[in-house]
């Protein structure tokens, strides 16, 4: 079994002279399929997913993508709660099944990086790629019940200290993948706003009834 390490970031692919040869880029690239595809609304309690895919250009030392090694992050606010776990991470339909952690056990909560490597490499059988965009896993995200029912957080993946995400080729050079953000904002669940709601609805019948009990009696 192979063992190194990629992951994905958002980014923009372009070409730099740099003695004669391109500049490498990879770039993680999310999508939830709803509306803005970097980015939800959510309530304390829910669960979403969203793909990961890479757009990867060789260049410089990279010379082709064999695999990666990527963590998850909450990266705004860098402090507690830290209210969002990976309870899933799933490689089917990706090129990208030689798992760095196999077995890899849920809850991965983000406090503020999840615990252990999310990223996979080609199968031993399986050439590197060149350049191209290729998906890598759906990532499926839970929120604590007592999360905060207001503000924005920013997921991304890990892009500095022990945990940097990368990438490699089939020689072993590594590239660090620059930050790509998911962005959340949480709301109320409905409950909590109707609730008054229909404290005030039930009052105003409790008084129609009054006024019309009044009527009858007069």
């Amino acid at each position: 079994m192979k063992k190194l390490a990629i992951t994905a970031v958002a980014l923009i692919a372009i070409w730099a002279a740099v003695s004669g040869a391109r500049a490498q880029t990879a770039l993680f690239i999310y999508n939830d399929n709803s509306g803005v595809p970097n980015a939800g609304t959510y309530h304390p309690g829910d669960t979403f997913t969203f793909d990961i895919s890479l757009s990867f250009l060789p260049g410089g030392s990279i010379a082709n993508l064999d695999g990666l090694t990527y963590f998850f992050q909450q990266t705004s606010p860098n402090v507690a709660p830290f209210p969002f776990s990976i309870t899933l991470r799933s490689v089917s339909g990706s090129s990208f099944t030689d798992l760095q952690t196999p077995g890899l056990t849920y809850p991965q909560t983000l406090s503020p990086a999840n615990a252990k490597d999310l990223g996979a490499l080609l199968p031993g059988n399986v050439s590197a790629l060149g350049a191209g965009t290729y998906f890598i896993a759906s990532i499926t995200m839970t929120i604590a019940l007592n999360a905060p029912t207001s503000g924005t957080f920013v997921l991304s993946n890990t892009f500095s200290g022990g945990k940097t995400s990368i990438i490699t080729d089939d020689l072993g050079h590594t590239f660090a993948i620059p930050e790509a953000d998911y962005t959340i904002t949480m709301i109320p669940e409905p409950a909590t706003w109707l609730t008054p709601a229909l404290g005030v609805v039930a009052l105003l019948l409790v008084q129609r009834r009054r006024v019309l009990k009044l009527c009858l009696a007069a």
